[in-house]
């Protein structure tokens, strides 16, 4: 019997006041989605029924996916731990373990997508897409380092751990000494998966007729995140030195592309449409369709990062601000009125409650939020009109990416 979800402005069981309310609910209640289908109905005018549904074929999707790579996963980390005998190897190993594990599977189920939308039903996409959610692990602890993080995926940042280990004080400048110890570790540590990643795929495929192709697809994609995060580094730094870039925003627009949407979004997904025999045109359309999909996520994360909630995230909406990180949010206030209140309070490293909120009143009233708000969801809307466009997808299929591209549009972590 279908669970009745109704979207009303009451307060009882399974009545929900707007579709962002029901995705995050049914996204924090995992078991009643698996277990139950569902109807919908609405007292509410713009509520779209069909955008629903297809969320919830999306969800039970992810779910099924997650659950092999959860599967999968767990006996990749066990061999990990026992990859050395050395002492201080196995804290290493044992540290990428930790960072490794639990993860959401997004891209993982990304790669699945694209090689089930190519018609395959099997689960040959497990090595590659645990390669993809490695190589995102290393990358995360590389960005740690980079941003002097203290906490990724609600838990201690390697370099955290590191200090944590060996906290005890031993002379005048061990802090400093330790400091750079945990760093180099940690960096040791993000370049060993890049290769454990490297390895899953070779082994994984090595009688693939095409594996020359997913290597070379997956190498693009780790290129292009390495542009990405180095224009990503450069920009902070030379705008709190130096004179505000007068191309700022298109080159923001650039860490967008570069970063967050081939290595999230399109990277994943090709990859599983070049293991599934896809062809140069079909993987060419895709592409096109998932940049937008791709640069409207960042956004949306870097609304989460302002807007968005420390625990519900897990990790802390300072860091964005102390960072002196440069978003569409930022890039836009400084073409406004608002642009010396605001460098009061951004990049500085004392920030209270108060100060924070007032950054956020300052992007408000600044029209920044409204502007990147509605690049988004312009972003979002022309990535479902293409995508529904591509003859080629089953309906099946059609479905579940528009699911997902709603799901990321309405997420609140």
């Amino acid at each position: 019997m279908a669970v009745k979800i109704n979207f009303s402005l009451t307060d009882e069981k399974y009545n929900f006041k707007s579709e962002e309310d029901f995705i995050n609910w049914s996204f924090s209640n995992i078991k009643e989605v698996e277990n139950n289908d569902f109807s919908f109905f609405s007292e509410i005018n713009d509520i779209d029924i069909k955008k629903m549904e297809n969320v919830i074929l999306f969800l039970k999707y992810y779910l099924k996916v997650k659950k092999s790579c959860d599967k999968g996963m767990d006996k990749y980390n066990l061999s990990l731990r026992q990859l050395s005998d050395n002492e201080e190897l196995k804290k290493a190993l044992l540290e990428f373990v930790r960072m490794n594990d639990n993860g959401k599977f997004l891209r993982a189920m990304m790669v699945a997508l694209g090689y089930h939308t190519t018609g395959k039903k099997d689960d040959r996409y497990l090595d590659l897409a645990l390669a993809v959610e490695v190589f995102q692990t290393s990358i995360l602890i590389h960005d740690d380092i980079i941003d002097n993080a203290d906490v990724r995926r609600g838990k201690d940042t390697i370099p955290v751990s590191y200090k944590k280990m060996y906290g005890k004080f031993k002379s005048h400048n061990f802090i400093e000494k330790r400091n750079k110890f945990a760093d180099s570790m940690a960096l040791c540590v993000g370049d060993l998966g890049f290769y454990l990643a490297e390895e899953l795929i070779t082994n994984g495929y090595k009688d693939c007729k095409n594996l020359s192709d997913i290597l070379s697809y997956y190498h693009q994609v780790a290129i292009k995140t390495c542009l990405g995060e180095m224009i990503d580094i450069t920009l902070p730094f030379k705008e709190e030195f130096f004179e505000t870039d007068k191309n700022l925003e298109s080159k923001i627009m650039d860490v967008y592309r570069l970063k967050t949407a081939w290595y999230s979004v399109i990277g994943p997904f090709c990859l599983g449409l070049t293991l599934g025999d896809a062809s140069k045109e079909q993987i060419t359309k895709m592409e096109q369709i998932l940049l937008n999909v791709g640069i409207a996520f960042q956004i949306k994360d870097d609304l989460l990062g302002i807007y968005g909630d420390d625990k519900v995230l897990g990790k802390s909406t300072n860091s964005d601000i102390q960072e002196f990180k440069q978003t569409l949010l930022y890039s836009y206030t400084m073409k406004t009125k608002y642009k010396e209140e605001l460098l009061e309070y951004y990049g500085k490293e004392d920030l209270t409650s108060r100060k924070i909120d007032k950054v956020k009143d300052i992007f408000d009233k600044s029209g920044a939020k409204k502007y990147a708000e509605d690049i988004m969801n312009k972003l979002f809307s022309d990535s479902l009109d293409q995508l529904h466009k591509e003859k080629w997808i089953s309906e099946k299929y059609q479905r579940i990416i528009s699911g997902f591209i709603i799901y990321l549009a309405n997420r609140i972590k």
